[in-house]
C-alpha cells in the first residue's frame, strides 16, 4: 500500500517530524489545524491525513473560504432548502458539510471567514449538526474537519478578528507547515521529484550545480508553490539535458548579489552532498544526476570539500 505521506518530500528533520505526527493524527478523529504560509502544502497535508484515516472511503471535500463571496457562504457550507430564495435549486442543494458526509471536510484559509459565518460554524463543528439555509430543521452529518491558515489565528484573536472558542475548537492537532527557505537541505531531492513529475516521457533534465546553488540560496516567498511554477516554466524554455542558472532570472535579483556570493559555495556543497546521497555513495551516478562529467564532479568535490 501506497504511504499517503510519501509525497510531502524532504528528509530533513522538519519534515520527518511532521509526517510522524501527521500519521499520529491520521490515527484519530480530533480537528486538524494546518498553520502555515501559502504554498507550503497545507492541503497536500489534508489529503495524506484523510487517505491514511479510517474515512478514506469517504468523500475529501475542499472548500477555499477566501473564494467564496460572503453572501454566499452560508448556503455553501449548510446548503439550502427548496424555496430558501428566488433562483434556489429545486429539491434545494446541499452543502459542503453534508458532501462531506463520512468523510473529510477541508476548509482552507479559515481565517478569512466573517464573525457571523464563525459563529455558525462553530455549532456545525461542535454539535455535527447543521442547518440548510431556509430549512425547519437541522441535518446531522459525520465529518471530521481538517482546517487551514496562512494567517496567524492566535494575533487574529487577540485583535477579536477571530472567535476564541472556535479557535479552541479547531486548534485541537495543529500542525505547523515548514516554509521552503527553513528546509533548504530538502531542496534538490524537491526538484527531482518535481521535474520528474512536470517533465513529458523520456529523459528528464536536471539543474546544473550552478542553478540547483541559486534555488538553494534563494527564500522562496511562495514556497513550493512558487518553485513548481519556476521549474515548469524552466522546462519549456530550457534547451538540453540540464537546466542552467540562466532559467532562473529573479532568484539571482531576489536573492542579491553579495548574499549569491556568500552562499554559492555552500550550496554547491549542498547540491554535491544531496546528489551523493541519492546515488547511495556512487560518484559516478552522482556526477549523471547533476549533469556533470566524471572529471567536472571530482574537480568540484575537491574544491568544496564535498566528499570529506
Amino acid at each position: 500500500m501506497t504511504d499517503p505521506f510519501a509525497r510531502l518530500i524532504g528528509n530533513s528533520s522538519a519534515m520527518v517530524e511532521l509526517r510522524r505526527l501527521g500519521r499520529l493524527a491520521a490515527g484519530s478523529s480530533a480537528t486538524v489545524l494546518l498553520l502555515g504560509e501559502s504554498g507550503t502544502g497545507k492541503e497536500l497535508m489534508a489529503r495524506a491525513i484523510h487517505a491514511a484515516s479510517g474515512r478514506c472511503g469517504g468523500p475529501f471535500v475542499a472548500v477555499n473560504c477566501a473564494a467564496v463571496p460572503d453572501g454566499l457562504l452560508e448556503a455553501e457550507f449548510f446548503g439550502y432548502a427548496e424555496g430558501a430564495f428566488t433562483g434556489a435549486r429545486r429539491g434545494g442543494k446541499p452543502g459542503r458539510f453534508e458532501q462531506a458526509h463520512g468523510g473529510t471536510l477541508f476548509l482552507d484559509e479559515v481565517g478569512e471567514l466573517a464573525q457571523p459565518l464563525q459563529a455558525k460554524l462553530l455549532r456545525a463543528v461542535q454539535e455535527r449538526e447543521v442547518e440548510p439555509v431556509g430549512a425547519t430543521r437541522p441535518v446531522r452529518v459525520d465529518v471530521r474537519v481538517i482546517a487551514a491558515s496562512n494567517r496567524d489565528l492566535g494575533e487574529m484573536v487577540e485583535r477579536r478578528e477571530f472567535r476564541l472558542d472556535l479557535y479552541y475548537r479547531l486548534n485541537v492537532v495543529a500542525l505547523r507547515m515548514p516554509a521552503l527557505r527553513e528546509r533548504p537541505e530538502d531542496l534538490p531531492g524537491l526538484a527531482e521529484h518535481l521535474l520528474g513529475r512536470l517533465g513529458k516521457a523520456g529523459a528528464v533534465p536536471c539543474l546544473s550545480p550552478e542553478a540547483l546553488a541559486l534555488l538553494v540560496a534563494y527564500s522562496w516567498p511562495g514556497n513550493v508553490r512558487e518553485m513548481e511554477n519556476w521549474l515548469e516554466r524552466a522546462l519549456v524554455l530550457g534547451q538540453g539535458p540540464v537546466l542552467g542558472p540562466e532559467l532562473f532570472p529573479e532568484a539571482g535579483v531576489k536573492t542579491g548579489e553579495g548574499s549569491w556570493r556568500r552562499s554559492r559555495s555552500e550550496a554547491e556543497r549542498a547540491a554535491l552532498v544531496g546528489a551523493l546521497a541519492r546515488a547511495g555513495g556512487n560518484k559516478a551516478a552522482a556526477a549523471r544526476l547533476l549533469g556533470l562529467s566524471r572529471s567536472q564532479f571530482y574537480e568540484k568535490l575537491n574544491r568544496l570539500g564535498a566528499g570529506e
